[in-house]
């Protein structure tokens, strides 16, 4: 959240590291600590997405009090609130440091006008999205080197944003989905850990994850976009991405290390993918998260 716009409750400390503006958002790079497990309650009449990027994450649950559910839920590496919501958060003692970008309501009234019903609201608490991440991490890296036309180009960005987030959420609408519903916990569980225990010996597959499922590939396609509204793909690249940048954080850790551990198959790819959804290499994101 904006640290000079929210209201703080007390145990809070924060700082706003890098700030740049356009007229269609606000981004801000943030660093809280936490020096004890507090709990307060935010809204806002701004659509808010922020996403984590500290190595070490200070655990997060909230709730929207709005929603039928009131269940605390995990909150995950991004995470949007809509206008007008009331988010009751909770946070343990540690330290966060994130990118928080806040779109001007009256640029982007209609892109928000949703139904806002509880299962769109849960999932607004960690979007699983590689188009959203990816954008967002441009911001990150606008926001730390701004330069020529840095306006002109963090505005094109929140539209972008504030595209694929619409997008993101109409996914997810009952008529989007298959007949057939989604996937469930448990096999979305199997899918993440599969992923997470990727290698470049041992890849993952769409063919084999749907095999393991009794699906087709087709099928098991649909209900995967259906139950996290991201492809397949996109979610396992954000799973590696995210792996990799958990292992850059040790410096004695070769790059090509990382890459084979994250199921690329040279150091090439994985500095290609790495810089697709980071804008960074992944020497330069070593370096900046070393500094």
């Amino acid at each position: 959240m904006i640290v000079d716009a929210l209201p703080k409750p007390s145990g809070l400390d924060g700082i706003v590291e890098h700030q740049i503006r356009s007229a269609a958002s606000t981004v801000q790079i943030n660093r809280y600590s936490w020096r004890e497990p507090r709990e307060a309650v935010f809204k806002t009449d701004a659509p808010i997405i922020d996403i984590l990027l500290s190595r070490r994450q200070a655990e997060l649950d909230g709730e929207f009090l709005e929603a039928g559910w009131r269940a605390r839920r995990p909150v995950g590496e991004i995470m949007f609130m809509p206008p007008d919501f009331t988010l009751h958060s909770r946070w343990n003692r540690g330290d966060r440091r994130s990118m928080c970008c806040v779109l001007d309501k009256s640029a982007f009234s209609d892109f928000f006008e949703i139904n806002w019903e509880d299962r769109k609201l849960a999932a607004s608490l960690d979007i699983c999205n590689g188009f959203v991440r990816g954008v967002m991490m441009r911001l990150v890296s606008e926001a730390m080197e701004p330069s020529f036309a840095s306006a002109i180009y963090i505005e094109a960005l929140s539209t972008a944003l504030a595209v694929e987030l619409r997008r993101h959420f109409d996914m997810l609408d009952p008529e989007n989905l298959p007949k057939e519903g989604g996937l469930s916990l448990s096999q979305l569980r199997r899918i993440r850990e599969s992923l997470e225990e990727e290698s470049a010996s041992h890849p993952v597959t769409v063919a084999g994850l749907a095999k393991r499922e009794g699906l087709s590939v087709r099928h098991f396609s649909r209900l995967f976009r259906a139950s996290t509204g991201s492809a397949v793909s996109d979610y396992a690249a954000g799973i590696r991405i995210e792996r990799a940048k958990k292992l850059l954080a040790d410096e004695h850790r070769l790059i090509k290390e990382v890459a084979y551990s994250c199921g690329f198959q040279s150091s090439s790819s994985f500095s290609s993918a790495f810089r697709r959804a980071t804008s960074l290499t992944p020497q330069q994101f070593r370096s900046t998260r070393l500094d």
